[in-house]
């Protein structure tokens, strides 16, 4: 798959990026587009080809390689509209070809290659759901395997596992004791504003905590034998 972008198209329809423009210079929002593209291309392995119109910065080569995806600056004399066009034009498989801009006439030419196109706000939202995607797998993880135990959950837990042997721990499921009638449920105690008590002394224990800590806890106890 080939994704073709028409760059300042996509920067200008796009309000999440379109809004940067005027607080900071273009440059610095044409660099971090090129570098969400590259980051997409690392995890889609698509090959991508960014073009901008050109300017007046002598500075910039026509055409430049950052990251495996293609930066091309429009030749004098045409614009971006052009190269986008040649582009499509000169490909063997124009069903594996996509355009990514809002442009009308862009939009009528790529269609009579045969090629695809996808709005650029559509186009941002994939990327954006690509690159997120590992940090909500890891966000769903419980907080206590995130940052690890409180001080409080610490010394909560090591009173409860320091003095039961390993024979009578038994799962949770066998630890529970249900609360059927009203009057029980009345006693259930409540989390007190401001405690410095672990959040589990008071809302019951899941079987994956006890597992965890309990495995934290034989850890520690091993390392104390063997020292």
């Amino acid at each position: 798959m080939l994704i073709v972008v028409d760059g300042y198209n996509f920067m200008f329809t796009v309000p999440e990026l379109e809004r940067y423009v005027g607080e900071n210079r273009i440059e610095s929002v044409r660099s971090y587009i090129i570098s969400l593209f590259s980051k997409y291309r690392e995890k889609k392995h698509y090959d991508i080809t960014v073009v901008f119109d050109g300017c007046t910065e002598t500075v910039l080569p026509k055409k430049q390689i950052y990251a495996g995806i293609s930066i091309i600056y429009s030749k004098s004399g045409i614009n971006a509209d052009t190269e986008i066009k040649i582009i499509t034009d000169q490909c063997q498989n124009p069903g594996d070809v996509c355009v990514v801009t809002y442009d009308k006439d862009i939009r009528r030419h790529v269609k009579k290659c045969g090629c695809q196109i996808i709005e650029p706000k559509a186009m941002y939202k994939e990327i954006s759901g690509v690159l997120n995607k590992d940090k909500k797998k890891k966000s769903d993880e419980p907080e206590y395997k995130q940052k690890g135990p409180s001080e409080n959950d610490a010394r909560y837990w090591k009173d409860i596992f320091k003095d039961i042997p390993d024979e009578e721990i038994k799962p949770a499921k066998y630890n529970i004791k249900k609360t059927d009638t009203a009057k029980e449920k009345k006693k259930t105690r409540k989390l007190p504003h401001n405690s410095g008590e672990p959040f589990c002394k008071y809302q019951g224990t899941s079987s994956d905590e006890i597992q965890y800590w309990l495995g934290i806890f034989r850890g520690v106890e091993n390392n104390d034998r063997q020292d």
